[in-house]
């Protein structure tokens, strides 16, 4: 084996690091999944039947007010969306920048919503206000697009464009939110992510 031959078979650690980002948002989105019946079943919807089965009902069980603990909990989804975003969406520009950062702020809008559920909570006011997050997080899609440069592929700029439908489509198909749009989120963050152009010159608009 020649020495050139030998370097093209090492591994590429950004292809490694772009491999664990994508399935660091896949988690994020199984999360969601997983999760969602044990909030929907204490609040009502489309999955309550789902939730009502083992292990998602001894996993309500477990804790005192499963609406709130695992709603709350929901917000590493979008941790671990965001922080696998990261890297690439800042080569999209600062609209990139900032909708990864959104989607990283939004584990702790998601937390703080969740625990003002009571009434006489503090910050009551705030309880919901993850539904809000997520359409700010779509219309923010549309300015990463925008900042994104034309070495990403014409399709990948178009689902950053396209972001707040794909939320809308995570909805309807679980009836829930936010863990039915961070389902749909999270494919689309994997698709970003192996899309992304390698290299920080490839980048976006300043």
């Amino acid at each position: 084996m020649t020495a050139a031959s030998a370097r093209t078979r090492l591994p590429d650690p950004l292809d490694r690091a772009r491999a664990l980002r994508a399935w660091l948002a896949a988690a994020g989105g199984a999360w969601a999944l997983v999760s969602a019946p044990i909030v929907v079943a204490a609040w009502g919807g489309p999955l309550t039947s789902i939730g009502r089965l083992e292990p998602w009902r001894s996993a309500g069980a477990a804790v005192d007010d499963p609406y709130v603990v695992f709603g709350a909990l929901s917000g590493v989804s979008f941790l671990a969306i965001g922080l696998a975003l990261l890297p690439d969406l800042r080569r999209a520009g600062w609209g990139g920048t900032a909708l990864a950062w959104a989607i990283i702020v939004g584990a702790a809008v998601t937390a703080v919503s969740y625990v003002s559920t009571p009434a006489d909570a503090p910050l009551h006011a705030l309880w919901g206000a993850e539904g809000y997050w997520l359409v700010a997080i779509g219309l923010l899609g549309v300015l990463a697009a925008w900042t994104a440069g034309r070495a990403w592929p014409r399709w990948s700029r178009a689902l950053l464009a396209l972001t707040l439908p794909v939320l809308v489509l995570g909805l309807l198909a679980l009836g829930y939110y936010p863990h039915g749009p961070l389902v749909a989120l999270a494919l689309e963050a994997v698709a970003l992510i192996l899309a992304a152009p390698r290299a920080a010159r490839d980048g976006g608009r300043a």
